[in-house]
């Protein structure tokens, strides 16, 4: 993992350089005079990243599924169910959707499943608020819950990281886990945030707290090593990543590493997919479907 380690990773979220290059200037400035007001900034941006608009090919097939609403209390989510069967819930990451599983659901579906999506607060076609934060835990949790008892829950990039902390709930049960293109960690996920806005590295102890405060837990403490052999108290769900060599965001690396500490989970290797064509890629969706129906 050290050599993935020795560059920034690629930004799952880029903005224009006329937007970027006053943010730097300013988190260089406040993080050496004012490092809480570059603490509250930092926050800020990462809970209101701008929602990504669906094209007319996205809202096509969310039409077309079954709609359904996921009252979490604060926020309604919008939700779509496709196929009958075992529930499968489907999980995007940071500015996706529930249409980043158009090639998947439909798969899912037709292998016997019931495929249920929901879009995260700001995301998709559910209300504005505030997305990477607590509550994105907890809404996640309340969708859990709603399903019952699921057969299984794929998830991608930071919807992983939700997944991971969602599943340390002792009533949470699922049979099975794919993790698509995983963060390993927060403190990945810190870093490579921080790295691409030029937060200095004197501010990050207080960001950690931020962290802490939305897992529920020691920053430490958050990372698939620590929380996915926590699931198995209950549940013991099987679990699946899948990996590109080419993920220039979340390197390979990373989930080899991961891996060390979970001899018993599978890994499915992919090349030139990157990110996220790893979510419509005909076999990536074969192999999954396959996971899924052994038992």
């Amino acid at each position: 993992m050290k050599g993935a380690a020795n560059q920034p990773n690629a930004m799952v979220v880029k903005l224009p350089l006329i937007v970027l290059a006053p943010l730097r200037l300013y988190f260089q400035l406040a993080g050496r005079i004012a490092p809480q007001a570059a603490v509250g900034a930092f926050r800020w941006l990462l809970s209101h990243m701008p929602r990504r608009r669906l094209s007319a090919r996205e809202q096509a097939f969310l039409d077309g599924a079954q709609r359904l609403a996921f009252d979490c209390g604060d926020a309604v989510l919008a939700g779509y169910s496709i196929g009958a069967g075992p529930a499968v819930l489907l999980v995007h990451g940071l500015q996706g959707s529930a249409a980043n599983f158009r090639a998947l659901a439909p798969a899912l579906a037709q292998a016997g499943y019931r495929a249920v999506m929901f879009d995260a607060v700001n995301h998709g076609n559910s209300p504005p608020g505030t997305a990477f934060s607590r509550r994105s835990v907890q809404h996640l949790r309340c969708v859990i819950e709603k399903l019952g008892p699921l057969h299984a829950i794929v998830c991608h990039s930071a919807g992983a990281y939700l997944t991971m902390l969602a599943l340390c709930e002792p009533t949470a049960s699922v049979e099975k886990c794919v993790y698509l293109a995983p963060y390993p960690d927060i403190a990945t996920t810190l870093r490579t945030f921080a790295d691409y806005l030029w937060v200095p590295r004197a501010v990050e102890p207080r960001l950690r707290r931020w962290f802490e405060d939305i897992g529920g837990m020691p920053f430490e403490q958050q990372s698939m090593c620590h929380c996915l052999p926590r699931h198995g108290t209950t549940r013991n769900p099987a679990c699946l990543f899948v990996h590109d060599t080419d993920d220039r965001h979340i390197p390979l690396d990373y989930t080899h590493a991961t891996l060390r500490h979970l001899p018993l989970a599978r890994l499915h290797v992919t090349s030139g997919l990157g990110h996220f064509h790893i979510l419509k890629e005909p076999g990536v969706i074969a192999h999954i479907v396959d996971f899924l129906q052994r038992p």
